[in-house]
């Protein structure tokens, strides 16, 4: 990690540990973890960025360009840095017959002493056609679903903690009984350019992005008229941008820039507004046989 990129990894930082989740009615609820003005998380910022050794070194590993191995490192940061958390393990491998059967992804003591499990995701999914259930909103590269994934931490995830087979994983780590399982998912949900911002089932706010097909793009940049774009590259997809306003492009750059990547896989652009539409908004620009 290099030392100039901390006001990124600081945004990052900060948005994790102060986003709703993104559905209701999950175990663990979905109350952010921290408020924009709770004195822990301007503490934890500072210290932070006094020193990031520890955010950095769990930041770094073969996987650390992945979104979803980012946001555990972040959220394991927040949690023990500012929160007084202290993790147990992460990413447990549970092994059956041979065979690994799950992985638990964070084994916590609470500042009250309780030992808890959380299963994490950070998840960003594209509204694909006018329902609002779970089974409407795929992943940008239409493999994820959302009632999949959420089913999946439901049925299998979370309750690993509490299988037999991992009675004996826990034991060795000291941890003899998990008090408290938690689903922690956040992320954004995208609806189609000229839609409005639907809620999907349980969704704890609106859809706060839009999504456009490659042919669309031309009309959205006029109709965000004298909107600068910036292209957020993973694992850097959380919240808003953060970086030097010299790499943002104007809207006919936008332009050449999609008709020349013959677009083929989703790609998550800021729109710093202007005008009407003055509030930053996340982008998805899809390739135009995306979807079902």
């Amino acid at each position: 990690m290099e030392s100039r990129s901390i006001h990124q990894w600081l945004q990052a930082l900060r948005w994790v540990m102060t986003q709703p989740g993104l559905l209701d009615g999950l175990p663990g609820g979905s109350a952010p973890l921290m408020a924009g003005d709770d004195p822990r998380l301007l503490q934890l910022l500072r210290i932070t960025e006094e020193d990031p050794t520890g955010l950095f070194r769990l930041l770094d590993g073969p996987r650390g360009h992945k979104v979803g191995i980012t946001f555990e490192a972040l959220l394991q940061w927040g949690l023990e840095a500012g929160l007084g958390y202290r993790c147990i393990a992460r990413d447990v491998q549970i092994m059956e017959d041979k065979r690994t059967v799950g992985a638990l992804d964070l084994i916590l003591l609470s500042p009250a002493g309780k030992t808890e499990h959380w299963e994490l995701a950070y998840k960003l999914f594209l509204q694909a056609d006018s329902g609002t259930g779970w089974e409407s909103w795929l992943g940008p590269g239409g493999r994820d679903r959302l009632d999949k994934k959420v089913h999946r931490m439901l049925d299998h995830q979370l309750p690993l903690s509490s299988r037999e087979v991992t009675g004996q994983v826990l034991s060795a780590l000291g941890v003899e009984s998990v008090t408290t399982r938690r689903l922690m998912l956040q992320g954004v949900l995208f609806t189609a350019l000229g839609s409005d911002s639907i809620r999907a089932t349980q969704g704890h706010q609106p859809a706060q992005g839009r999504w456009a097909r490659a042919s669309q793009v031309r009309g959205l940049v006029e109709a965000r008229n004298d909107s600068m774009w910036v292209q957020r590259h993973k694992p850097l997809w959380f919240g808003p941008w953060a970086g030097e306003i010299s790499q943002a492009l104007c809207g006919e750059q936008l332009c050449r820039e999609i008709d020349s990547a013959s677009l083929d896989r989703s790609q998550l652009w800021s729109c710093l507004g202007s005008g009407e539409h003055s509030d930053e908004e996340l982008v998805f620009i899809v390739p135009d046989d995306w979807g079902f």
